[in-house]
């Protein structure tokens, strides 16, 4: 035993001491096409080439009601006080306010990505319309796309590139071939400018790959395959720079320009992106309106409540400032909150109706030919084993940790208890060694931390918008995990079998081996269980 802990700790400093870990930078890769060098502009298509669709909100409000662990009701938290806004297609549209002020809420209930648990319910009231027509919540997965704030749904080891080809083999109607997907996955990258960075990887905390504008892009490139009619984006320039965010900026003006319609919240711009906004709903803190219609209007209305903007100030910083509650002081905090309270009362009481004219699309038919359907177990399964199998063989350290640490604790369990005897005192020592197989319940855990938590993130998100069901996704996982195990365990039962000095049959080598694998299994199930069970694992996981 002492010897055991002499070598590893020696080891473990040897380690420490002289090979460093650095962080790689993602090589580009090379492709059969030329088309990855050099940037070129989008080009916008007329808006009279597709259907609009303008979307309203009428006397739309989101509440939530939480209970307890024992099932007590607890107060209802009003998230979004009634809204009635328009955002119309052709312009970016902003929804704009303070932390607090439901915008992530607001665009989260429109896109139907709020979930109801056992102690939380959201219950939304008021009417979602496009173009004055009430849509079904199929029309609108089908209709609406949502790029979420963060850019979790990217597998880290595939270029931007395959990124896109995989999304395009996944969302795009079976009718197509698979040239032509990966012709409207060409289309896209030259669309959003990623051609200078279509060969190189997506990267991670561990590989430097592609930038943020760059991955934010990626982000936006994947939502636009399916050619939605409604971009939904939370804080698409949040965490960029004053220079890559208005790149994005620009991207999205010329994805509006072809006759999308893009909803997106901002918490704040700068004063040369407020002149591109065409709508703008701003709300103040607890989710009250202060103001709704076009961004134009917007000074001149608080203007004519007494609130004149100076030439000098960004209009959004002025109107954040203006509906924000200062609570660093008590003195503040009290003519503040009145002033807010007026801005809210102004609003609510005037006559200010957001309209939405019908443009090419009105009736539940036309909106009912835009459905969507989802890729069949048997189309998505192929696509998804191939784009995990790329993913993982593109890292090196996680496909020899993961057959290290089975083999490894054989390794150590067979030098640790060899030669087992077959004297009296040798009983104790061989129950001993069976009991340590148990270690390998905890193993199974560890190989789940390493692999599982970034692929459930990317299948729940393309599971949000449509693109495939949980059997295509599990058995995907299966059919990469399973391998690894059955090979892992049957190096584990030549060792303990022959090296540790048990029976040396055939019967026995299986019972080793069947006894690995459902160990291995079932602590790899138990991470499955715990990372579905408790959502929020992954940050602590990271935090610790």
């Amino acid at each position: 035993m002492v010897g055991f802990v002499i070598m590893f700790y020696t080891l473990a400093g040897v380690g420490l001491k002289y090979i460093k870990v650095e962080m790689d930078i993602a090589r580009q890769r090379n492709h059969d096409t030329d088309l990855s060098a050099g940037k070129e502009k989008m080009t916008a298509r007329s808006a009279t080439e597709v259907r609009n669709v303008d979307v309203g909100l009428d006397n739309f409000a989101l509440d939530l009601e939480k209970r307890t662990i024992f099932g007590r009701k607890l107060p209802t938290k009003t998230i979004l006080n009634p809204v009635t806004a328009s955002f119309q297609a052709g312009v970016l549209n902003v929804i704009m306010g303070p932390s607090g002020s439901g915008k992530t809420s607001l665009l989260n209930a429109m896109a139907l990505r709020l979930r109801n648990t056992a102690g939380t319910r959201y219950r939304s009231s008021g009417d979602l319309t496009f173009n004055g027509a009430v849509p079904s919540d199929l029309v609108v997965r089908s209709v609406c796309s949502y790029v979420c704030q963060d850019d979790d749904a990217l597998l880290s080891s595939l270029t931007v590139r395959e990124t896109l080809r995989f999304s395009a083999r996944l969302r795009l109607p079976a009718h197509m071939t698979h040239d032509q997907k990966h012709q409207r996955a060409e289309e896209v990258l030259l669309k959003l400018g990623l051609k200078d960075c279509a060969n190189n990887l997506i990267g991670s905390d561990m590989i430097k790959g592609i930038s943020g504008g760059e991955k934010r892009r990626v982000s936006i490139a994947v939502q636009i395959l399916t050619d939605p009619r409604v971009l939904l984006l939370d804080e698409p320039t949040s965490g960029l720079d004053a220079f890559t965010a208005a790149s994005i900026m620009e991207v999205l003006q010329g994805l509006a320009k072809e006759g999308r319609t893009l909803i997106l919240t901002i918490h704040q711009s700068r004063s040369d992106l407020f002149q591109q906004f065409g709508n703008v709903l701003l709300l103040a803190r607890g989710g009250s309106p202060v103001y709704s219609g076009n961004a134009a209007g917007m000074l001149p209305h608080f203007e004519g409540l007494g609130f004149p903007c100076p030439t000098t100030t960004n209009p959004a910083d002025f109107a954040l400032d203006l509906i924000t509650i200062d609570l660093q002081r008590s003195d503040r905090e009290e003519v503040t909150r009145s002033k807010v309270k007026d801005l809210i009362n102004s609003w609510s009481s005037g006559d200010y109706t957001a309209t939405t004219d019908p443009t090419d699309i009105s009736t539940p038919a036309q909106l009912g030919s835009l459905v969507r359907k989802p890729s069949t177990f048997w189309s998505a399964y192929p696509i998804l084993v191939q784009r995990a199998f790329i993913n993982f063989r593109r890292q090196p350290p996680l496909l020899i940790a993961r057959i290290m640490q089975v083999l490894g604790l054989a390794i150590i369990l067979t030098l640790f208890f060899a030669p087992l005897k077959n004297d009296y005192f040798a009983v104790q020592n061989r129950l001993g060694f069976i009991q340590e197989f148990c270690a390998f319940y905890f193993v199974g855990m560890l190989q789940n931390v390493a692999v599982y938590p970034n692929e459930k993130d990317v299948f729940y998100r393309e599971n949000d918008d449509g693109t495939y069901g949980v059997e295509a996704f599990f058995a995907q996982y299966l059919t990469l995990e399973v391998p690894f195990e059955i090979v892992t365990c049957f190096f584990f039962a030549i060792l303990v079998d022959l090296g540790a000095g048990l029976p040396r049959t055939t019967q026995m080598f299986f019972v080793c081996f069947f006894n690995c694998f459902c160990i291995v299994s079932c602590g790899e199930s138990l991470g499955i269980m715990v990372w579905f069970s408790f959502p929020f694992a992954k940050h602590l996981l990271i935090m610790w």
